[in-house]
């Protein structure tokens, strides 16, 4: 393989094929904080808050959460729980992640209507009777579709839309769609990595142990000293070590986990990434072939409007966070957002851990 690169060439821009007048179709229902928690990891001092027969009043109204001046008690943490099907978790650490989720979404929640209360926004019952009709339509039982907590949700996403709106034009959309346009349009990369185990023996030290050799074998390859498919076949773990590296050509949605496939699909043809955290290793990556997707930009636009909606409300709770009070009770887990990106876990169902 020739030398790597670090940097990055942009192509003419694709997305000049893409405008068409904006609409009301194709907006995502905004199913809140997925972006903000999903990559997110629990603090390592988190510790769950006593359930109501362990400790405090029991009556729901322990405070959990205080953002700015506004308390988050413990029924809304089991409503919470509740609505992401968690009540049957056992103890233990996935009931503890789904704790930390359904906290961090309550916050960021919260956050949200203060905003909104903030700039005045309302939903009309006609924007939320709308939304329950889509419900139905989609299969929610009527009644079900109509109780006040659904409503009360409605209502939320609404005002969350009316927020974002006004950010949004041709230019956001265009700009959106040429960041992500291999991800949608059916492109097949195909890719060689370098994935390396780190030792459980060594405990907390093992992942940056992992991670500090990668850097220093990726530092090898770009400064030439090193052919890629070498290092693959001296340092990585994975079978493909055989194949210099070489693990076919993926589409973006193919069964590789969510860390290593975003990683793949920013690089451009022959660049080099930097270290990526899953749960099967630290692997380097790099892409050796581009088999450019045909899909009609056009086509596209309901995909590209909901990436552009995760990552302005992304960004929107990001600001939020940055310019309000957030205290949380002790041993009420939350997210670390000074920690890792992503962390190893052994049951993780993702591809690339055998390769």
């Amino acid at each position: 393989m020739s030398r790597l690169r670090c940097g990055r060439t942009r192509r003419a821009s694709w997305a000049s094929r893409f405008a068409v007048p904006a609409g009301r179709g194709g907006w995502l229902r905004l199913f809140l904080l997925a972006a903000t928690v999903a990559t997110a990891t629990p603090a390592r001092d988190a510790r769950p808050q006593p359930a109501a027969d362990e400790g405090g009043r029991g009556d729901g109204t322990d405070v959990l959460v205080t953002v700015g001046e506004e308390p988050i008690v413990k029924a809304d943490l089991t409503a919470a729980l509740r609505r992401l099907n968690a009540e049957a978790l056992p103890p233990g650490e996935a009931r503890q992640r789904a704790t930390t989720l359904a906290i961090e979404q309550l916050v960021d929640e919260r956050l949200l209507r203060m905003e909104i209360a903030r700039q005045k926004i309302r939903a009309t019952d006609a924007d939320i009777d709308r939304g329950v009709a889509q419900l139905i339509a989609q299969g929610m039982p009527p009644a079900e579709a109509a109780g006040e907590q659904v409503r009360k949700r409605l209502d939320l996403e609404v005002c969350t839309k009316k927020l974002l709106l006004p950010q949004l034009d041709e230019a956001a959309l265009a700009a959106t769609l040429e960041k992500h346009r291999r991800e949608l349009d059916g492109t097949r990369l195909r890719l060689s990595h370098v994935v390396l185990r780190p030792d459980p023996g060594r405990g907390d030290e093992a992942i940056p142990a992992a991670v500090r050799l990668a850097e220093a074998i990726r530092a090898q390859i770009v400064d030439g000293g090193m052919p890629f498919a070498e290092a693959a076949a001296r340092h990585s773990a994975g079978p493909s070590r055989h194949r210099s590296g070489d693990l076919g050509l993926a589409v973006r949605g193919s069964p590789h986990h969510e860390a290593f496939a975003a990683a793949a699909f920013a690089l451009e043809q022959g660049e080099l990434s930097r270290p990526v955290v899953t749960p099967f290793g630290v692997h380097l990556i790099t892409v050796t072939a581009v088999e450019p997707g045909t899909a009609d930009p056009r086509a596209l636009r309901p995909k590209v409007e909901q990436l552009w909606a995760r990552r302005a409300l992304a960004d929107l709770l990001a600001r939020l966070r940055q310019s309000t009070s957030i205290t949380y009770a002790p041993g009420v887990p939350h997210v670390d957002r000074d920690g890792p990106r992503a962390a190893l876990t052994p049951h993780d169902p993702g591809a690339s851990g055998s390769n």
